[in-house]
C-alpha cells in the first residue's frame, strides 16, 4: 500500500455561511454542489492539484474547541502556495481578516509565509516563492 495523493482537507464549521463568505469571497475559491450526508452538509471546494477543501456544516450544534497555534496534539494549519502575498495581505487587511504574521521572508524555506486565521479560527498560512529576498 502506497499514499498516492492528498485527497481533502477538513474543516468543522461553527458558522457555515461566514466559512463560505471567506473561502468564496475573500479568497475567491468556487463551490462545488453540496452534499447532504443527514446530519451535517459537506461544502467542497477544488484547490491545485485534485486537493479539495471540505467545509463540513453539522445540523445539529456541537462543542467547540478551541486550541491555540502552538498547542501540541493538534491540527495546526493548512498552507497554501499564492502567486501573490502582498495583494492577499491588502485584501485580508480590507476585509479585516485576523492575521498572525504579516507576510515575512523566511530565508531557511526561501520563501515568504503570512498566518492568518479563517471564520473558524482555522490558521492559515500562505506561501510565497520569492527567491532573493531577505
Amino acid at each position: 500500500m502506497k499514499i498516492l495523493a492528498l485527497d481533502h482537507v477538513t474543516i468543522n464549521c461553527p458558522d457555515i455561511a461566514a466559512a463560505k463568505r471567506f473561502y468564496e469571497e475573500v479568497l475567491g475559491l468556487s463551490c462545488l454542489p453540496a452534499v447532504d450526508l443527514g446530519d451535517h452538509v459537506l461544502h467542497y471546494y477544488p484547490l491545485a492539484g485534485g486537493v479539495r477543501l471540505e467545509l463540513i456544516a453539522y445540523k445539529n450544534p456541537q462543542k467547540t474547541i478551541v486550541a491555540g497555534n502552538t498547542d501540541t496534539g493538534v491540527y495546526r494549519h493548512m498552507a497554501l502556495r499564492v502567486d501573490d502575498l502582498a495583494g492577499l495581505y491588502a485584501a485580508f487587511q480590507a476585509k479585516g481578516v485576523p492575521i498572525n504574521l504579516p507576510p515575512t521572508w523566511i530565508s531557511q524555506l526561501k520563501a515568504t509565509v503570512m498566518l492568518a486565521a479563517d471564520p473558524s479560527g482555522v490558521e492559515l498560512e500562505f506561501i510565497q516563492d520569492t527567491a532573493g529576498e531577505g
